[in-house]
């Protein structure tokens, strides 16, 4: 028996040792930086993060640069690759953080932020899989749903047969509660068996399968993806009108817009669709018009309703980010030189008439190396160097900012600063390549 204990004893020593190896011994003499504030209030960027490379040494070393210093991606430790669970859960939402304190149990293997929900009384996580019981790709569907009680710490697990053996592909990407009915809203692919055997996929469909909170019994099933939500791509300003031998591809992408709070309780989602049309032919350039477009759904109402089109020509951008605060959508379009706004109120279907655009010169630089818009905030990574000639640059020509959503006014603006002596500040600055920029959400 002793000598059980003491292989034991090694081998947690050993995984200790590894780790302790991973943690303190890559870093090696690699440099320290901090953000340090330019202009504005310095809390305003204490969501933020900039990642990027030290260049210098042997290779090349990923990081994280922060208000609070520095932080080397460092090989992960035999706990933090194998037994830690759901760590991106609990370092990157902080609802999710609260969420694994106060119900370890209920947390454990679960992973996707999308498919909790909470409010005073109930914590919901609802997700769906996919199995094939005869080997011979007969796939059945079932819906899992797990409800937490707040007040007794009860959990009733429900498991639901969707009697559909053509669902190929099965994302839930919003739950709510909406009076005794949960609605979990999903991403359904089908597919369809052929004639000559095999299988052909079709197109992606929302669907919103709703529950009842007490028994888990399904009381209906709603398809979104109807004419309405169809009719949301329109033909203005795509390439629909092209004769359909110049048309050499056309993708369609549907996603909704993320709440500025993960597990929120909200009476609406917001449905996105992105059309991607590209033509050409032989002795024509090809060509690729994007075209996004919005509708809000209500699970009170069940009601549809595609949402006025932005006065901004949003074909003229390559990117967009969008995120649903209470009842008020933001949506921002990008591109390397300049990034326009759209506001709407979800709830009386309205867009503001107050649009916003703003060049990367006029919030501080010469181009926009990288963008996030989190919690009514943009954040923004500006280089000073024209887009045309700046693939890569090095920290003296990047600047972070933060700026309101709303108005466009400048919040913070910091830099990435050398924590050593003076002398050295110049040589070290130059060997930080910072490249993108995150923020935390809550």
């Amino acid at each position: 028996m002793k000598r059980y204990i003491l292989s034991m004893a090694l081998g947690v020593f050993a995984v200790g040792a590894i780790g302790t190896y991973y943690a303190s011994g890559t870093e090696g003499d690699a440099p320290l930086y901090k953000l340090v504030t330019l202009e504005g209030d310095g809390q305003e960027a204490a969501n933020m993060q900039l990642g990027g490379h030290y260049i210098g040494g042997v290779g090349s070393k990923g990081l994280e640069l922060t208000v609070a210093g520095t932080k080397y991606q460092l090989a992960p430790s035999f706990y933090e690759k194998y037994l830690q669970d759901n760590r991106f859960l609990t370092t990157q939402y902080e609802d999710m953080k609260a969420l694994k304190q106060e119900h370890r149990n209920f947390m454990r293997g679960r992973s996707s932020i999308d498919s909790f929900y909470r409010d005073s009384d109930w914590v919901i996580y609802a997700d769906a899989v996919l199995y094939d019981p005869s080997s011979e790709y007969a796939w059945r569907s079932e819906l899992r749903m797990d409800v937490l009680e707040e007040a007794t710490g009860k959990v009733a697990k429900h498991r639901i047969d969707l009697d559909e053996s053509n669902i190929e592909w099965f994302r839930v990407n919003d739950v709510q509660r909406i009076g005794d009915e949960v609605h979990i809203l999903a991403q359904v692919r089908q597919r369809a068996k052929l004639p000559e055997g095999g299988w052909k996929s079709l197109s992606e469909e929302f669907r919103d399968y709703v529950v009842d909170l007490g028994s888990g019994k399904l009381l209906r099933r709603d398809v979104l993806m109807s004419e309405q939500l169809k009719a949301t791509a329109g033909t203005s300003g795509t390439s629909e009108a092209e004769p359909a031998a110049n048309v050499i591809r056309r993708d369609l992408s549907l996603s909704i817009a993320p709440s500025e709070r993960t597990s929120q309780p909200s009476e609406y989602v917001v449905l996105q669709m992105s059309r991607s049309s590209t033509t050409g032919g032989e002795g024509v350039k090809e060509k690729t018009t994007l075209v996004r477009k919005y509708a809000v759904y209500s699970y009170r109402t069940g009601k549809l309703t595609p949402l006025p089109e932005s006065s901004t020509d949003i074909s003229a951008y390559s990117h967009s980010q969008s995120e649903l605060n209470g009842d008020i959508l933001t949506v921002m379009y990008f591109d390397n030189r300049s990034l326009a706004i759209a506001r709407y109120n979800v709830a009386t279907e309205t867009l503001d008439p107050g649009e916003l655009t703003l060049t990367a010169k006029q919030a501080g630089g010469q181009s926009i190396k990288s963008v996030t818009l989190a919690q009514d905030r943009v954040y923004a990574l500006l280089s000073s160097e024209d887009s045309s000639k700046a693939g890569l640059a090095d920290s003296r020509q990047i600047t972070a900012v933060v700026l309101d959503a709303g108005s466009g006014k400048t919040l913070y603006r910091g830099e990435a600063a050398y924590e050593g002596p003076a002398d050295k500040a110049e040589e070290f600055r130059k060997k930080l390549w910072l490249t993108n920029i995150y923020a935390n959400r809550s």
